[in-house]
């Protein structure tokens, strides 16, 4: 009696050839080669590096020891202090008794305990000023009324995100408006919604509160009810502005087909 399991005519087991066995294995190892070249050819790595060059122009690749992270400024010596005794660089001037009240911080803050409960080992960190940020208050911040202005009268133009140092954000929303007034050359309330949305977000969001540069926040310079009495009245007039001129535009595209039906008819009662 045959099987039911039995395999059709013709029909052979596959069996996996060693060959399809060892490519995985094979690819992995490609990975890691390639991963490992990388990680020991990257700028920074102190090993000879090969200078090409293309035909076409000159293209040449530059080595240095010294990566590229290394180029920057330090942690240290961005918020280290300079010593006027020895020269050399310290942190944190509040902790040095030697030097007077308007040599810590700066000259742009005084000193402040980091826990006031503590009273038999205090610890003193540097309270900046208002206008003043960093750890030794030598960074300059920038003005939140400037923000604020820019991002009022210059929105649309993403001139607010450069002010701040937001270069991605700024292209995105420029991007954002150049998208909208391409709507609204076809649906101009689809289009004027994307943009003036945004806008709108924007200087609200800058006039509230102190928001972030690439590095610190703004200077809280600009009054709450100065921000809020501007804001309204700007947007009002635009809007005054903006219903003018689509009046404007409304009773000048009614007289010219009140013109064209006045001649069509006078024609046809001359014929």
């Amino acid at each position: 009696m045959k099987s039911s399991c039995a395999r059709p005519c013709g029909a052979e087991r596959e069996t996996p050839s060693s060959g399809s066995a060892l490519r995985p294995r094979a690819a992995a190892a490609a990975v890691v080669v390639a991963l490992l070249a990388a990680a020991t050819t990257l700028q920074g790595c102190d090993i000879p590096h090969v200078t090409g060059f293309i035909v076409m122009g000159n293209f040449d690749s530059s080595s240095h020891h010294v990566g590229e992270w290394r180029s920057e400024q330090s942690y240290w010596e961005k918020n280290a202090y300079r010593d006027p005794e020895t020269g050399e660089l310290a942190f944190n001037s509040c902790m040095n008794k030697e030097l007077s009240i308007v040599q810590v911080c700066g000259g742009h803050g005084h000193c402040a305990p980091f826990d006031i409960d503590e009273v038999e080992h205090p610890i003193f960190f540097c309270l900046c000023d208002v206008a003043w940020a960093g750890v030794e208050c030598t960074a300059k911040r920038k003005k939140q009324s400037v923000a604020w202005f820019l991002s009022l009268t210059f929105g649309p133009l993403a001139f607010d995100e450069m002010y701040l140092g937001w270069t991605i954000e700024a292209m995105l929303k420029l991007s954002v408006t150049i998208v909208g007034s391409v709507v609204g050359a076809s649906k101009p309330g689809i289009g004027m919604a994307v943009v003036v949305s945004m806008w709108m977000f924007d200087v609200v969001r800058i006039g509230m509160g102190p928001v972030l540069t690439t590095s610190h926040r703004v200077e809280e310079d600009l009054p709450r009810i100065t921000f809020a009495v501007l804001t309204v009245l700007f947007f009002c007039m635009l809007g005054i502005i903006a219903g003018l001129a689509s009046m404007y535009y409304t009773v000048i595209a009614r007289r010219r087909r009140w013109d064209q039906m006045t001649c069509y008819a006078s024609t046809k009662n001359w014929a």
